[in-house]
């Protein structure tokens, strides 16, 4: 098992790439799934309130009805009036919003509003980051705008008047409910949304690890040298080909039980008979990049190709395959285009396989089987054009084949 251990000491070698695309891109999987909201909001909608204060100089109508119009916004919270009580209140997220209305801001807006004049302004502090502050602040305009209408509309009406109007008009809210969809998110959701992820995670990682592992064997004075060796050249294949099958065999083991580990909830709401499933389902598409792997070694791909192939067709596969966005909003035309790539399938198999009940039904196991099957069929043409590459290859000098093993007994 000389080339087997060798192949192994190779990857040993090179044990930043499983490190960067399998275990680091699996945790990333993990918290792009753990973001996701499970289940579905219950109860009545209800919009969210925040703590507003306002220190009115002014004493007028128009002021008092500034605190009228947020308080249907928030809550209002009594802060001194002094600069220090200003930025303690800011700075400490006591307030979301302050406002500070200087002395005879009433009059002066009326004044200013029905002589045509822009009106004068008042201070306002809020956090950059407190979205309740930007929501404060604009009910605020939208107040001064209904009175500056209104009082345009109606130069002899006093204050009273126009902020009652300016009132009635800002109090008027669109009636908002909550949605309840055909089917409900669930625990199994994120789960099944890791492993759809993890379809960039898994055909980057092992098209890489594989490309690295049959470029780093592939070299032409290596070949030269297992051509010309004791060691049948059927049992050297072999062995590399063993070698190969252990990284896929690993990668695929670490991405489902970090799968298992994350999201215990998920799995103890799924069947065995699902898990099974899901597991097969990943195994099954991890064969497409170990053949991929394959074919690039036999080509004689370097490293960068192999990074280059495993990065851009990974990315293709992933989004054509419903990974980052839902094959449901896309046309019937991308549709057509991603069911030609195996991430499409992949994809099928595992949303069949987290919905599988206790005692599944054959209709419903034919199904996923049927998907995993077209999963194999394409891992099965990968590795028939890398066969036929592989044999052609044997027979050139360049590539360190037959003729080269020829040419260096004849020295």
């Amino acid at each position: 098992m000389q080339a087997f251990k060798c192949a192994l000491r190779v990857m040993r070698a090179h044990i930043v790439f499983p490190l960067v695309y399998i275990v680091g891109l699996s945790f990333m999987g993990v918290f792009m799934a753990m973001s996701l909201v499970a289940g579905q909001q219950s109860g009545e909608f209800e919009p969210a309130h925040g703590e507003f204060a306002i220190v009115d100089r002014d004493d007028s109508a128009l002021s008092g009805g500034i605190a009228d119009a947020l308080g249907e916004q928030g809550d209002a919270v009594d802060i001194a009036d002094s600069r220090e009580a200003f930025q303690d209140a800011v700075a400490k997220g006591t307030v979301d919003y302050l406002l500070v209305v200087p002395e005879g801001y009433g009059e002066a807006f009326m004044d200013a509003v029905r002589a045509g004049e822009e009106p004068p302004t008042m201070d306002t502090m809020f956090s950059y980051y407190s979205m309740a502050g930007a929501y404060f602040d604009e009910a605020v305009s939208s107040y001064l705008s209904a009175a500056r209408s209104l009082a345009l509309a109606q130069p002899d009406a006093g204050q009273d008047a126009v902020v009652a109007e300016a009132l009635d008009a800002v109090g008027h809210r669109a009636q908002a409910s909550i949605l309840q969809t055909e089917t409900n998110a669930s625990e199994a959701d994120r789960f099944a949304f890791y492993l759809t992820w993890s379809t960039y995670t898994l055909f980057a990682g092992v098209t890489v690890c594989i490309g690295v592992l049959t470029a780093t064997l592939g070299r032409t004075e290596l070949r030269r040298r297992a051509l010309i060796s004791p060691m049948p050249f059927l049992s050297y294949n072999l062995q590399v080909g063993l070698a190969c099958l252990i990284v896929t065999l690993t990668a695929w083991a670490w991405s489902f039980a970090i799968g298992l580990v994350a999201f215990p909830t998920a799995i103890a709401e799924m069947t065995l008979p699902g898990i099974v499933w899901c597991a097969l389902s990943v195994l099954a598409f991890c064969m497409i990049p170990l053949g991929i792997g394959f074919l690039l070694g036999q080509c004689g791909a370097s490293i960068a190709v192999s990074n280059a192939v495993g990065n851009i067709c990974g990315m293709v596969v992933s989004f054509l395959g419903g990974a980052w966005v839902p094959l449901s909003i896309m046309s019937p035309e991308i549709i057509s285009v991603a069911q030609c790539l195996p991430g499409y399938w992949y994809n099928e198999a595992v949303q069949l396989s987290v919905r599988l009940g206790s005692a599944p039904s054959s209709e419903a196991v034919m199904l996923i089987a049927q998907q995993l099957g077209v999963l194999l069929l394409f891992a099965a043409a990968i590795f028939a054009a890398g066969l036929v590459v592989s044999r052609l290859r044997t027979q050139t000098a360049e590539a360190g084949g037959n003729a080269a093993a020829e040419a260096a007994l004849t020295v």
